[in-house]
């Protein structure tokens, strides 16, 4: 199994907790295939590169990314990325996951932004996105 990174507590928001489900995920002994979507704690220079991108994008607004679509195909989201991330500003241990689309450069409210409740809910929407992406791909290779 590769090196899991998790970010060092002094670059998060003060009080921010990962959930448990999170954790017991990915320092599991199998990692469920979600392509197109991965953890990026798996890749900890692509996890820096973008918690400072969202740093900078969303100063007032601490999000903490930790998966991503990242399909060069183009199959998924015309290959532009889309990262899954926790909302910094919430302290309860099971925070909001909100989505960054890179696709969609325009601002957007935080109250009009795409999100789901907690990870457990993020987890079964990234099967089901999965499920589609597989059988689509698979199609596509058939024609």
């Amino acid at each position: 199994m590769d090196k899991i990174f998790f970010y060092d507590p002094s670059i998060l928001p003060l009080n921010f907790n990962f959930p448990k489900s999170y954790f017991q995920l990915v320092q599991g002994c199998e990692i469920p295939d979600l392509e197109p979507w991965k953890f990026l704690c798996f890749d900890k220079p692509r996890s820096l590169n973008y918690y400072g991108a969202m740093l900078q994008k969303y100063p007032d607004k601490p999000l903490v990314p930790f998966a991503i679509i990242d399909d060069q195909s183009g199959s998924y989201n015309d290959g532009y990325v889309i990262l899954a991330c926790f909302d910094g500003d919430d302290k309860n241990g099971d925070p909001k996951i909100y989505f960054h689309d890179y696709s969609n450069p325009k601002k957007v409210e935080w109250l009009d932004r795409y999100s789901v409740a907690n990870f457990i809910e993020w987890l079964r929407i990234a099967e089901d996105d999965s499920t589609r992406y597989k059988a689509e791909r698979d199609e596509d290779e058939v024609d």
